[in-house]
This record gives C-alpha cells, sequence and structure tokens, in this order.
C-alpha cells in the first residue's frame, strides 16, 4: 500500500526537475510505481511545464489527467485537412484560434515554418505509431513500417491546404517594435536603434526560428514557395473568401479582430519613419517587398 507522504508527493500539481533533488525524484518515482501496482494506474510525466499526471481514480480528490490524443502542434489541423503557417505579427491570432484542435501537442510552441511542419510530421506519425504492438506475429495493419510512416506523412503534407500570412515589412517591424508580449524593446531603445539592430524576421519572438525573411516561413531548402494560398494581412477579408472558397467551406474561416495593437495601424507605422529607419527596414526585408510588391 502506497504510503500517505508518497501520496502527498504524486498529488503535487506542478514540479520543476531542476527544483528536486536526486533523492526526492527517486522518492517520486518510486512512489510512483507503488501506487501504479496498488490502484491499476499509469503515471505520466508531462514535459513543459513539467506536471505529474496519473490517470485512474482522482488522487486526493484533484483528477490531474489529461486522457486527449496527442496533436502535431497547433499549425496542423487533421480534420480540416489544413496547414497554417503563422508568420508572427501578421494577423495570425483570430486563424490561430479558429483552427487550432483542442487537445496536448508534441510541439505546443506556435509559428512553425513549413518545413518544420514538413519534416515534424514524421516525428508526429513515428511517436504515435510507437508502442502500439500487444499481439504475436506482429500486425502489419498495426504496426506501420518507417517506409510506410514516411509515405502517410509526405501524403499529409501534398493533400492538405497550406497557406500562410504576411504583412507589409515596414508596418510589421513596427509591429514587432510595439509588441506588448514577447520580448518588448519599445521601452529601453528608440525605435531607429531597434531598426539599426534588425537581423532576423523573428526578432522580439518567443518562438524564433531565426528566419530572414517572411517568405523563409513559407519555402523550401530552394526558395520554392510550399503553400497553395498567401494571405496578406491588407487584404484579409477577401483573402479569407479565397481559401474558404479554395477549400469548399471547409476550413469556415471568419473575419475576426483579435489581438490588434492600436499602436501598429497603417497611419501610426508611417508616423515613425523617417528617412533612415525607411532605408533600414527597406535593406533588411528587401526579399519580401520584392517578392510580395510591398510599397512604403
Amino acid at each position: 500500500m502506497a504510503s500517505l507522504a508518497s501520496r502527498q508527493l504524486l498529488s503535487t500539481s506542478a514540479l520543476s526537475w531542476c527544483d528536486l533533488s536526486s533523492q526526492k525524484l527517486k522518492r517520486l518515482r518510486n512512489a510512483g510505481k507503488e501506487i501504479a501496482e496498488d490502484q491499476d494506474c499509469e503515471l505520466v510525466m508531462k514535459i513543459g511545464p513539467f506536471t505529474v499526471l496519473r490517470k485512474g481514480k482522482p488522487l486526493l480528490g484533484k483528477s490531474m489527467v489529461d486522457d486527449r490524443p496527442l496533436l502535431f502542434n497547433e499549425a496542423v489541423n487533421f480534420d480540416r485537412e489544413a496547414i497554417f503557417i503563422a508568420v508572427p505579427k501578421t494577423g495570425t491570432t483570430s486563424i490561430r484560434r479558429q483552427l487550432r484542435m483542442q487537445g496536448p501537442k508534441l510541439i505546443p510552441n506556435p509559428h512553425l515554418t513549413i518545413r518544420q511542419v514538413r519534416d515534424g510530421l514524421y516525428t508526429y506519425l513515428l511517436k504515435q505509431s510507437l508502442g502500439g504492438n500487444a499481439e504475436f506475429p506482429t500486425k502489419a495493419a498495426v504496426v506501420l513500417s518507417d517506409d510506410e510512416i514516411r509515405e502517410k506523412a509526405a501524403d499529409i503534407f501534398k493533400r492538405y491546404f497550406k497557406f500562410a500570412s504576411v504583412r507589409n515589412p515596414w508596418a510589421r517591424v513596427v509591429s514587432l517594435y510595439k509588441r506588448r508580449e514577447g520580448v518588448r524593446v519599445s521601452d529601453r531603445m528608440e525605435f531607429e536603434v531597434f531598426c539599426e539592430g534588425l537581423k532576423y524576421a523573428s526578432d522580439t519572438c518567443s518562438h524564433p526560428t531565426r528566419a530572414i525573411s517572411q517568405l523563409d516561413w513559407m519555402t523550401d531548402e530552394n526558395g520554392e514557395l510550399l503553400v497553395d494560398f498567401v494571405l496578406r494581412l491588407e487584404e484579409h477579408a477577401a483573402g479569407l473568401e479565397e481559401i474558404n472558397a479554395r477549400t469548399a467551406g471547409r476550413l469556415g474561416l471568419e473575419e475576426m479582430h483579435l489581438n490588434s495593437n492600436p499602436n501598429s495601424n497603417a497611419s501610426s507605422c508611417r508616423s515613425m519613419y523617417s528617412d533612415k529607419t525607411r532605408k533600414l527596414v527597406e535593406e533588411a526585408c528587401r526579399r519580401d517587398i520584392e517578392y510580395f510588391g510591398y510599397e512604403f
């Protein structure tokens, strides 16, 4: 029978591994094994944040279990067969909220690039296929071969409707500078200093990719566009209509205005610029400006 101390240790809702001594960690593991044997339950260690979960009856009157199927990332909606590449600060919050499937994610961080999604689908499907064999001889219908997993990942990526979002680079840079989350810089440096130090399109983001341009989020190793449609923030409503038309309405996207920052609207953005800062951004974002035809 598990001790009361063991039960109390396991009931902790959030334990940081870096704060646990080796002795406590050993006690935690032993307690988990003890209770699992005693109550026929299964312990699950949720990584990031590090939360101790237990399947079975509520522990000390509180259940902390998430039994929903593991998903890959919010960029992929398996039910609607869509992949959305959300370039930061391009008005993606409303679309992400509408397309985000509910449940734990293999990669919970937003704003993956198209290449990260393409390559990550194999890892996700591999993880889904492992641990499912319970019979002998092994059934091919249950346990996929590595080639079959790779083919399935490639098929999903090919079939799903893939789209991304972009924004006028000059307006986007102001939004990066004046952001209210992530790495805040507007209260500690002038806009000109920020423009001089601008290096990556993901600067000031909490989930950086070191992408040089917005285009990097949606192209392959050879610079070829991998998405079926690019949604411009400046033509948001019309873009959503076209996406819904191309997908026969299965995405069901609606025009919503979430997480909008009044300090980064078009008129406010232009007033931020001097000739020097305009040219600095033009140089830093030249690829996006030329490819999408943006003007100041």
